[in-house]
Formats: C-alpha cells, sequence, structure tokens
C-alpha cells in the first residue's frame, strides 16, 4: 500500500527548535521597536498602537506555530501542538486559572501593599469596538489561545521531545514546563518599566505558566492550558471593571 508523503511525515528529534527560538526573537525585536516608535516624538494614533501591542507579539507566534505543524511537522493541530479539550481539560483549566489568580493577589499584596490588579485600568470608557477588543476580545480570548498554543503546544513539547532522548520521563517533563513557563514570564518582562512591577509580574506569570505547563504536560493537551489562561486573564479584566 502507498503512503502519501504528507500521510507519513513525522518530526525530527529537535522538531520546533528553530521555530520557537525564532519566535521568539521576532516577537521581542518587534516589541522593541514599537516601544521605540512609541516614545519617539510625533503623534500616535491610540486605535494603531493598540492593534501594533498585539499584533507585534501574535504574529510573530502563530507564525512559528504554523511552519512548525504544517511545514516541519505532522500537519496536525492535535498530534503536534495538542490542540484538543475535554470537559475534564475545562474543568481542569478553571481551577487552575482561579487558583493562579489568586496566587496572583497574593503576590500584589506583598509587594505593593494591597491588589492592584497588576495595573490593569479602564478609565474613562468608550463602549465601542475597540474597547471590546482592547478590554475582551484580545485579552480574554485572542492572548490566551495564541500564547498557550505556542508556549505550552509548541515550546513545551520541543523541550520535551529533545530533552527525553537522554533524560527520564518525570525529569524531562519537569525541564519542559520550567522552559516554557521561563520564556513565557520573560516575555512578559519586555514592556516592564519598573523593578518592582518586574519582580510582581515576573512571579505571577512564572507561578501561572509552571501550573499551565503541568496541565499541558500531564494530559498532552492544550485545552486545558487554553481555559486556565482565559479563566486567569478573565478574572482579572472582570476585576478592573468592577472596581
Amino acid at each position: 500500500m502507498n503512503i502519501r508523503s504528507d500521510e507519513a511525515r513525522v518530526p525530527t528529534a529537535r522538531w520546533g527548535a528553530f521555530e520557537s527560538i525564532f519566535g521568539l526573537l521576532c516577537a521581542v525585536i518587534s516589541m522593541w521597536l514599537l516601544v521605540r516608535w512609541l516614545t519617539s516624538p510625533g503623534y500616535h494614533d491610540g486605535h494603531l498602537a493598540l492593534i501594533l501591542s498585539y499584533a507585534v507579539v501574535w504574529l510573530p507566534l502563530l507564525a512559528a506555530t504554523i511552519v512548525a505543524c504544517y511545514v516541519t511537522g505532522t500537519r496536525s493541530l492535535g498530534q503536534d501542538l495538542g490542540l484538543r479539550v475535554t470537559w475534564l481539560d475545562a474543568l481542569f483549566g478553571l481551577g487552575i486559572g482561579l487558583l493562579a489568580r489568586a496566587a496572583a493577589s497574593v503576590i500584589e499584596i506583598a509587594f505593593y501593599g494591597r491588589m492592584t490588579g497588576l495595573g490593569v485600568t479602564f478609565g474613562d470608557v468608550i463602549y465601542d469596538g475597540w474597547w471590546v477588543f482592547g478590554a475582551v476580545l484580545a485579552p480574554i480570548f485572542f492572548a490566551p489561545f495564541i500564547e498557550e498554543v505556542f508556549f505550552r503546544g509548541l515550546v513545551l513539547r520541543t523541550a520535551l521531545r529533545i530533552s527525553s532522548r537522554s533524560m527520564t520521563r518525570a525529569v524531562a517533563m519537569s525541564i519542559s514546563v520550567l522552559a516554557s513557563a521561563v520564556l513565557f514570564a520573560a516575555l512578559h518582562l519586555t514592556e516592564v518599566t519598573s523593578p518592582t512591577a518586574a519582580a510582581a509580574i515576573g512571579s505571577s506569570t512564572l507561578i501561572f505558566g509552571i501550573a499551565s505547563g503541568v496541565l499541558a504536560a500531564i494530559t498532552g493537551r492544550t485545552g486545558g492550558s487554553i481555559i486556565a489562561h482565559v479563566t486567569f486573564n478573565g478574572s482579572l479584566v472582570l476585576a478592573a471593571l468592577l472596581a
């Protein structure tokens, strides 16, 4: 029986390493260029700045995952990136998201003496399409999906595949979870402007990244981590709206 080449495709042992590194580098460089542009003299359209603030991160991460899956992978989102979800994933994801948000609140109190919502405020709100995108769609739905598929799908699975060649399964899982969590936290520190904020945001995102990574590593799916991220971000936005 003949098997088509695209059906017989199997990723190499180091599958995803180049795509992960390239995606992260492009995202960091793009964010740095955006900050330089926004801090330069002259008029900067607020709506354009809002779109670019997400696009400079989303586009490199999305491009990396697409290339890893459809160019060097098996062309299966479920097999390559674990993009599946069950009701049990949703339940655990909800619980981890709430616990991580509670931990983030404790960290805020430790660093600031109160819960600050990590600086998330809305001020005088104009409830238009731009507000819906910037306050609801982007942080609660788009960002969790893109970031989890990249960090817990591509990065974690890449690190697990590479480390499993010379380490036990338990050690390889620990390394892959930690690697994805550290890179996830580091990306969120690129726009931080003070040491206190860096410590608070870095600790919060690292804790969430580890919890989300453990869930993805144990289940072999990114569905639960996406739900956890939606819950983590959504609870923060809800608290800011009710403040």
